[in-house]
């Protein structure tokens, strides 16, 4: 347990190399364990890299009661299921595209990564308060809550500013 607290310790102050000695230690089998749930490699690594960014840059706030390895793959199983849910509402919205495209005749066909580009572009025209809080929200998986503390603003408000968000864009997407 002693070497547990040691490397959390540093982790905290910022020692990169016991981060990377964790982050080599495990990155492999968190891979090979979050392929086992989302059936897609590249979605795998994806998840991993990703919750090691997020290890890393609230590392001051790092607070592990068991094992790092316990941890770790608790984190992947929370970082899948988010990606289940995002995988979700990406079909939901594609599928409903299909049927208001099946209405619409003269529609041209939209394939994903076009789809992905037209988000990203309408995103990219938010007020800029608006889309910070909504690419906190959905890309980078922070709670509201989260959000509110760091940007030093009321829940209230980061709640009406994702809904501005979210009605900004299906409106792009009704045309």
């Amino acid at each position: 347990m002693l070497e547990h607290d040691r490397l959390v310790r540093q982790i905290k102050e910022g020692n990169d190399e016991s981060f990377q000695e964790i982050f080599h230690a495990y990155y492999e089998g968190l891979c090979q364990y979050a392929f086992t749930l989302l059936r897609d490699m590249d979605d795998a690594e994806d998840v991993v890299q990703s919750m090691f960014v997020k290890i890393w840059e609230k590392r001051q706030e790092l607070n592990i009661n068991h094992t790092f390895k316990s941890y770790l793959y608790k984190a992947v199983y929370h970082q899948c299921v988010n990606q289940f849910d995002r995988r979700a509402v990406r079909s939901k919205f594609q599928e409903r595209i299909i049927v208001d495209k099946s209405h619409s005749v003269q529609q041209p066909e939209v394939f994903p990564h076009e789809l992905e580009e037209r988000i990203v572009a309408i995103i990219k025209t938010l007020p800029k308060q608006c889309r910070t809080i909504f690419m906190m929200s959905r890309y980078q998986e922070m709670k509201y809550a989260e959000i509110a503390k760091e940007l030093d603003i009321s829940v209230n408000t980061i709640e009406n500013q994702i809904s501005k968000a979210l009605r900004i864009l299906r409106e792009h997407f009704k045309d």
